[in-house]
């Protein structure tokens, strides 16, 4: 999956119907980031932003009418020099309006050099009170209501920051908290909301899709189960990296490279069980995969605990090594021949 990343305004005015059709693609997420700064146009003139609140409303009106369940993201800098209380309840009625899922609420800062350090400040106290001001009124929004019992397909890129969690994102961004191996990490999922909170659902795996055989079907019927593997006779698989290719023998390529990913994360396993030294009690872990995989688990370990071995030892003699020489030469400093 793709996400586009920031875009002005005044960058895809022109272009809302095309931005529109990227966004829809099924392997594009159905989410943009568009910083609007303050929803009053004598602030943005201040600014010298090239675009009025008019038509950052134009492309939020647009995009939400052209791409179904969008989120859309957006900035909002508090206390810029001249901005009035009338200027900051613009900003505040834009808001509610819209109801952002996102909104990026920060303080004005003066970077020194620009024209805006040379301008008359706000007050720091009035700053910070809009600042709690519109933060308050951000986070009483209930963007995820309604979404509990929904079943929904997400994308799994990370690990969530309690260490439980991994952590998926819906076609239209909305971030998903679902218990799982890490071998889930880089796949994709049927999930079915459980929960909702104010920055992300909670879900449960309903059925893990694995990329290498979402194009099965259409695979076979191009390909036939009896052709041979070979570079010349593949289809790269829709929102993957990966590549599917024809049946070969008893076991397809993908099945080869499905068990190769898994290969992937048993050793990633390996690595984080042999960091914290639970290698003597591999029979009790939880490696994945079958008895075929814990059988190499086993093995794998046991040729690192040889190599560490002889390592230890290289590291040894060459330590006494060194001290022979020390002495030596110490030797031959204070008695000279």
């Amino acid at each position: 999956m793709l996400r586009i990343g920031m875009t002005n305004p005044p960058f895809i005015l022109e272009h809302l119907k095309e931005i529109a059709e990227v966004l829809n693609h099924p392997c594009v997420y159905s989410f943009l980031h568009v910083p609007v700064q303050s929803g009053s146009d004598a602030v943005l003139s201040a600014m010298n932003r090239e675009y009025t609140v008019s038509e950052f409303m134009t492309v939020v009106d647009t995009l939400t009418e052209l791409v179904p369940g969008i989120q859309i993201a957006t900035d909002i800098i508090c206390g810029f020099p001249g901005e009035t209380d009338e200027d900051f309840a613009q900003t505040v009625n834009l808001i509610k309006e819209y109801k952002f899922p996102q909104v990026h609420i920060s303080q004005f800062y003066p970077r020194p050099g620009t024209p805006a350090a040379r301008m008359k400040k706000v007050p720091s106290n009035i700053v910070k009170k809009r600042s709690r001001e519109l933060t308050s009124i951000f986070e009483a929004f209930t963007p995820y209501c309604g979404m509990e019992g929904r079943v929904e397909r997400i994308w799994i890129t990370d690990i969530a920051t309690d260490g439980l969690h991994l952590v998926g994102h819906t076609k239209t961004y909305v971030q998903v908290l679902v218990a799982g191996p890490e071998s889930l990490l880089g796949s994709s999922a049927i999930i079915k909301i459980t929960s909702v909170g104010r920055w992300s659902v909670f879900g449960e795996v309903i059925e893990t899709l694995s990329q290498f055989n979402e194009k099965t079907t259409s695979i076979k019927k191009l390909s036939g189960e009896g052709r041979h593997c070979s570079a010349d006779s593949c289809e790269s698989c829709a929102c993957s990296r990966e590549f599917e290719r024809c049946a070969c023998g008893p076991q397809s390529c993908n099945e080869m490279l499905f068990e190769d990913q898994n290969r992937k994360n048993t050793t990633g396993w390996l690595f984080r069980k042999r960091k914290n030294k639970l290698d003597k009690n591999v029979e009790n872990g939880i490696a994945p995969g079958s008895g075929k995989e814990q059988e190499w688990v086993r093995g794998t370990l046991a040729e690192w605990g040889v190599v560490d071995t002889t390592l230890l030892g290289g590291m040894l003699v060459s330590l006494l090594t060194i001290v022979v020489l020390l002495i030596h030469i110490g030797i031959g400093i204070y008695h000279p021949e």
